[in-house]
């Protein structure tokens, strides 16, 4: 039986950090690369995930407002509140949420407990889900609606 892949499209700021934050939240290498372009390919879960390379900020003018910060948190680092996209990868057995976590910790990911799963954000604020669903038959990813809500909840 086919699986229709899920196709996601991501610009990057740094490539080195979101393959090692995707090598690790997906549990392998990227299919291909190239200068600007990295593209994960897998079955399980049917992903097609492209990573591109934005092009270098210019000057002063071309940053973004920065929020007013509540706390001491490591520079680089936002909250989860503040994710750009969210995102879960949906897991038949409570063990792949374990093994996601122990990788993403190495690769240096932020990570929060959540009931049945974590969340954590890739290296550009990119919100990630791994969730435990005890009804589900294989890995696959979904897209969060920017409400919060997914198939999941």
């Amino acid at each position: 039986m086919h699986i229709p892949r899920t196709h996601i499209r991501l610009g990057v700021d740094d490539s080195t950090r979101s393959t090692a934050f995707y090598e690790a939240l997906f549990g392998g290498p990227p299919a291909s690369r190239n200068a600007n372009v990295i593209v994960f390919e897998f079955d399980e879960p049917a992903l097609l995930l492209v990573l591109e390379t934005l092009p270098a900020k210019g000057g002063p003018g071309d940053r973004a407002p920065r929020p007013a910060r509540r706390g001491r948190r490591p520079k680089g680092v936002r909250p989860i509140s503040a994710a750009r996209s969210r995102y879960a990868l949906v897991v038949p057995d409570p063990e792949h949420v374990g093994k996601a976590a122990v990788a993403l910790w190495r690769a240096g990911a932020p990570l929060r407990l959540q009931d049945q799963g974590i969340e954590t954000l890739d290296p550009d604020g990119n919100s990630w889900k791994v969730r435990f669903v005890p009804f589900a038959r294989r890995l696959c990813v979904i897209a969060v609606s920017p409400e919060g809500h997914d198939a999941t909840n």
